[in-house]
């Protein structure tokens, strides 16, 4: 091992004068100096500077991760992506390119609209199933893993893709890994985006409306279906407790889960 305060290697090499003078007066059977051919061969380490003190390896910042995780995204996926600073974890695609998958391979193409029903059923994208609740999502995912033809490409999201298409879209991919656990890192479905804008940014464009049926938008905050809203929360509230009441059940036991 090097230490920092060790005395250079030139220090142990004797100058080729000295070499000369040294040999006159000691036996010829003791070696006290390095031979010119000796000095030639160990001349490359002369030349080297002091070894430099190792610095400490950095942590990766959050800024770092989100550019691998972006050319990552950037390597595998075929289609055209959205940069954007909030959930770098997932893959954005455009309206627009959401628009050419609906008239290139609308076969291999499924759209899971995140919103709640009644903003559903105001206008929606041709295509487009209606999940809004994460037990509707694994009853989904089960009911894709055991069918023979699978989608290629899986989009989601909802009146923005701020809160509940990114929500989804992250329990999707967490199902998948909890499916395919042995064999990690496969993916039974690999190629899922998440659409930048939301149906809101959709339909806004008008090269992408023609591509909505009915051709409306019905916003999550419209006053004539407050009491709808008020509804549909209270009923994902009420799914979300049971599906955690039924982890409890299954990790305690239900004997230890009531009297806990």
């Amino acid at each position: 091992m090097i230490k920092d305060d060790a005395e250079p290697l030139s220090a142990y090499i004797f100058p080729l004068a000295s070499c000369r003078k040294l040999s006159s007066h000691t036996n010829n059977n003791m070696a006290v100096a390095i031979m010119p051919q000796q000095l030639h061969s160990l001349s490359p380490l002369i030349s080297l500077s002091p070894i430099p003190r190792m610095k400490p390896r950095m942590k990766p910042t959050t800024s770092s991760i989100v550019k691998n995780l972006e050319s990552l995204f950037d390597e595998q996926s075929s289609l055209p992506l959205v940069k954007r600073s909030s959930h770098p974890d997932l893959q954005r695609i455009a309206p627009q390119t959401l628009a050419t998958l609906l008239d290139e391979q609308s076969e291999n193409l499924f759209i899971i609209d995140a919103r709640y029903p009644f903003e559903y059923s105001g206008g929606h994208i041709r295509t487009a199933e209606n999940i809004f609740t994460e037990n509707d999502l694994r009853l989904f995912f089960m009911k894709l893993v055991r069918s023979s033809s699978r989608p290629s490409m899986i989009v989601f999201h909802c009146e923005f893709s701020s809160e509940r298409g990114p929500r989804l879209c992250r329990l999707f991919r967490s199902l998948d890994r909890q499916h395919n656990m042995a064999n990690y890192p496969y993916l039974s479905f690999p190629s899922i985006y998440l659409l930048d804008g939301g149906y809101a940014d959709f339909y806004n464009q008008p090269a992408c409306r023609q591509y909505c049926q009915p051709n409306g938008y019905i916003s999550m905050f419209e006053e004539e279906y407050s009491q709808e809203l008020k509804i549909y929360r209270h009923a994902k509230k009420v799914a979300k407790g049971q599906i955690f009441a039924k982890k409890l059940v299954e990790q305690q036991g239900p004997i230890q889960f009531c009297m806990s």
